[in-house]
């Protein structure tokens, strides 16, 4: 009864168009203009719903020799409740299943929307009963994509996940995401102190007290750090007038900073303080050999330059726990370890580095204006 309707549907849209997907896309546009004429008119009638009226538009597109099919999909709105699905249409087109709105001609899906159902059948059968119905409910969760990558990997077969930090305990995972950082820390003392020529005691001290920074906090940490070697400082100048040995004398810095760090816990505990508790965690080795050093330094060099090594440490500390505690640093090197590889090219780089200083610069900058 409707064929000559439907060719001279398709004869019109075939006229405006070139290829497959722009002829589907005409005759949609045909078919659902806001003013259809008489041939649509005829077409549409006894629809009773969007859905019946879809088919009928892919029985037209599989009649013009288009392959065609109707699909749903289901629109991703978070807290959506009794939710259905949305008819839509592909046409296969440019070696694949293009998919295109039913009613607007628009190729592609909305971008909150997935492809729930492929074909005219019913989502949901039931055998012995009557009336089926499927509502669907919408909430958004959140996912880590390393799960989603490590999920996937499994499901396809593959065994690299097998050998990664991923495979490993989780608590065993947690030391590494912290061990992996210090290389990224120690990189930064050495390129402060080769190609900006900062003072510090050592490389790792400033990197161990970054780490401890971790757990205290940056400014109480600083706090925490400047009020113990300080003290210690002034208990070691004493301890100069005993004489002592080497190894004795070491052993005795040590017993007083785990005493004065008893002491600080105990008093910022009793104050209310509960910040002054965690200067537990500071490295007590590197503290006392921070506390010799710079009595060392003192003596040599005198006050002004061990100053400067201890306030230097201590800053160089403070930028290496702010590279460390980056959330996307620490992301990076855990999911992808092998771009420590690219921090050892640079060290080595950099121990090779036989130029001026940016401090020596400053420093020189007198005979620089002569020359």
């Amino acid at each position: 009864m409707i064929r000559s309707e439907v060719k001279a549907v398709i004869e019109e849209a075939r006229s405006k168009s070139a290829d497959t997907l722009s002829f589907s896309r005409a005759l949609l546009l045909r078919l659902n203009a806001p003013t259809p004429d008489a041939n649509v008119s005829l077409l549409q009638q006894d629809m009773q719903n969007h859905e019946e009226w879809v088919a009928r538009i892919v029985d037209i597109l599989t009649g013009a020799n288009i392959p065609a099919r109707m699909t749903h999909v289901l629109r991703l709105v978070d807290g959506s409740k009794h939710a259905s699905l949305t008819p839509w249409i592909e046409v296969y087109a440019n070696d694949g299943w293009q998919p295109v709105n039913p009613q607007t001609a628009e190729p592609g899906i909305p971008k909150e929307a997935i492809v729930w159902h492929v074909g005219k059948g019913p989502v949901l059968d039931v055998n012995g009963g009557r009336f089926p119905k499927a509502e669907y409910s919408v909430t958004r969760h959140a996912q880590e994509m390393t799960l989603v990558a490590e999920q996937r990997a499994r499901q396809m077969g593959s065994k690299i996940m097998e050998f990664s930090l991923f495979s490993l305990p989780v608590q065993t995972q947690n030391v590494y995401r912290v061990l992996l950082l210090t290389p990224v820390g120690a990189f930064l003392i050495v390129f402060m102190r080769n190609v900006v020529g900062f003072k510090t005691f050592g490389t790792f001290m400033p990197i161990l007290i970054a780490l401890a920074f971790r757990e205290t906090k940056l400014l109480w940490g600083m706090v925490l750090f400047t009020l113990v070697v300080s003290l210690g400082l002034a208990i070691r100048f004493y301890l100069e007038y005993l004489k002592l040995l080497l190894v004795p004398r070491l052993a005795s810095v040590l017993t007083i900073v785990i005493l004065l760090m008893a002491v600080v816990s105990l008093l910022t505990h009793k104050l209310g303080i509960d910040r002054g508790v965690s200067v537990a965690l500071f490295p007590m080795v590197i503290m006392t050999m921070t506390v010799e050093r710079m009595a060392l330094v003192w003596e040599e060099a005198g006050p002004l330059e061990a100053l400067q090594q201890g306030f230097g440490s201590l800053l160089m500390a403070a930028l290496a726990f702010v590279i460390m505690s980056d959330s996307v640093m620490r992301h990076m090197v855990f999911v992808f370890p092998e771009l420590l590889l690219i921090v050892l090219a640079a060290n080595l780089l950099l121990g090779r580095y036989t130029g001026y200083r940016l401090t020596e610069l400053w420093r020189f900058r007198a005979a620089l204006r002569q020359e």
